[in-house]
């Protein structure tokens, strides 16, 4: 299951569209007047069928990984910046005030207040992200990959082939499956690393 192409995909388009929605998450968080003005046109954006795009990606940028790809980043994209910009607005006021107290930077204010308290909103949305995006990547096998378990999933049902599809449905799942939980396990460890490091927790240690 793990030369399966979908992984390939899962991995890089949840990469990239991650990426891509923790920094846009954050610019937004930090930026109200960017908020403003490209939060309409982000939420336009994903209100688009990506089933939609996907024949026009194959389209434009051939047959191949690169169209699963960038289909994935686009599911993965919008969960990333929506939690980010909750969880870093959850910062409680009297933090933010001290922090401003005692002449913090805005970096420094990001990176040492408002991002380790963000951060299970944060992992919230990469949960989710992970979910979609399995679903991206075999959406776009079925527009027209030679190989991979969509493409699997599409020939069995041409060859009314119920036992390979249903095959190929639980090593989608199961795929799924044990992503979620290495995402769950990265986040308790953070969790975990970041609540050993406040000063509460060396106190009552």
């Amino acid at each position: 299951i793990f030369a399966d192409p979908v992984l390939y995909g899962v991995m890089l388009g949840l990469l990239i569209g991650s990426a891509g929605g923790l920094v846009s998450g954050m610019a937004l968080a930090e930026f109200p007047l960017l908020e403003r003005v490209l939060k309409p046109y982000v939420v336009v954006s994903q209100v688009v069928p990506k089933l939609a795009l996907a024949p026009s990606f194959v389209l434009w940028f051939g047959f191949g990984l690169l169209p699963t790809v960038l289909i994935t980043a686009l599911i993965c994209f919008f969960p990333l910046m929506e939690n980010t910009l909750t969880g870093l607005r959850q910062v409680d006021a009297q933090r933010l005030q001290l922090f401003q107290m005692l002449g913090a930077t805005r970096l420094q204010t990001l990176l040492r207040l408002k991002l380790p308290t963000g951060l299970p909103a944060i992992f919230a949305g990469l949960r989710v992200a992970v979910v979609l995006a399995l679903v991206g990547v075999v959406v776009a096998e079925f527009m027209g990959a030679s190989q991979g378990l969509g493409a699997v999933v599409i020939a069995a049902q041409g060859m009314m082939d119920t036992t390979l599809m249903f095959a190929a449905l639980v090593l989608i799942g199961l795929l799924g499956l044990r992503l979620y939980q290495a995402c769950r396990l990265l986040e308790r460890r953070l969790l975990r690393a970041r609540d050993l490091s406040t000063p509460q927790s060396r106190r009552s240690s």
